[in-house]
């Protein structure tokens, strides 16, 4: 089932990239005293990540039940489930 996933999901960027490939964009020169719109960053965008984010995130990993020691099998090779 994951290998089918996967299988889709290249295909579906495979076809994505190529299509975005063959559609040009043309740029109209713009004038060099021409200010850019001041534009709000994206919501949730608000700051960049910080250490405490971090922490946050391997501690949420670690309560879901992830196990860093289990991505590998015995030779070292990524595990698979």
């Amino acid at each position: 089932m994951r290998g089918k996933l996967l299988v889709a999901l290249a295909i579906l960027t495979l076809s994505v990239s190529a299509a975005s490939a063959a559609h040009h964009h043309h740029h109209h020169a713009l004038s060099a005293n021409a200010a850019a719109p001041a534009a709000p960053p994206p919501m949730g965008l608000m700051g960049g990540a910080n250490s405490g984010d971090h922490a946050l995130h391997l501690q949420n990993l670690h309560d879901s039940g992830y196990n860093p020691k289990n991505d590998r099998d015995a030779n070292g090779n990524v595990a698979t489930q």
